[in-house]
């Protein structure tokens, strides 16, 4: 099921467009709190590049939807993100600066999980149970909050929005608006999304699929290494 017309000129970007924005962007947004944030001098752009840096999550949610739409096999899809969550925990806990023997906060991959989750089990239920529905969203959401995810249970509820309003672009625009009150900034991932075509682009295969996942724990490794290594931190 496809939720874009390919006939309507104004939707050029591809999901490798979108791949490319939100490595981007969240690049932009880590180097700010990494290194920006400690340069003398500098600080007074730090904001600019963390505001810049909102728009990346909005799109890694989007596209996580539309993988569980296209993808060949959801399991090894939650596989996959598993995979990731448990390889990026130490870098992003040195990212943090916190103790990595403390799991006390999860990197992205596990919010991401555990949206995956609660769509899954949504998909799975609403053609019986449209009302129970609620359940495995509920459930995806609690999980993120009792595991401190990042962005925690605000994130599974993106992604349910998301999932929910797929094929309904102005109401996944309001919701998704409204779901992301406390971090205003992300509305401008809808720009990106909005022009999304419906096409996968030149990303395809295996090893550029993993490279577009590896690229979180080994960027956060670099700039934990840079922070230490400049600052001393």
């Amino acid at each position: 099921m496809d939720n874009t017309s390919t006939n309507t000129p104004w939707k050029i970007f591809s999901s490798s467009t979108l791949k490319i924005i939100a490595v981007i962007t969240m690049f932009i947004d880590h180097f700010g709190y990494a290194i920006v944030y400690w340069s003398q001098g500098r600080e007074q752009y730090y904001q600019l590049f963390r505001d810049i840096g909102r728009i990346a999550f909005p799109i890694y949610c989007f596209l996580l939807v539309e993988g569980f739409f296209h993808t060949r096999s959801r399991f090894r899809y939650g596989a996959s993100l598993l995979a990731f969550c448990i390889l990026s925990e130490i870098p992003f806990n040195l990212f943090l600066g916190a103790d990595i023997r403390l799991p006390g906060y999860q990197n992205v991959f596990f919010t991401l999980l555990c949206g995956l989750l609660a769509i899954w089990g949504m998909e799975k239920i609403r053609k019986k149970h449209l009302l129970l529905m609620v359940l495995p969203a509920a459930a995806g959401m609690a999980a993120a909050y009792l595991l401190h995810t990042d962005y925690d249970f605000k994130g599974v509820l993106l992604i349910v929005i998301l999932y929910l309003f797929r094929d309904m672009p102005v109401p996944r625009f309001v919701c998704g608006a409204l779901c992301l009150y406390w971090e205003w900034k992300a509305i401008f991932a809808w720009v990106p999304i909005t022009l999304y075509n419906g096409e996968r682009g030149w990303m395809k295969g295996p090893v550029l699929k993993y490279l577009f996942y590896i690229f979180y724990p080994v960027h956060l490794l670099i700039l934990a290494y840079l922070r230490s290594r400049f600052f001393h931190i």
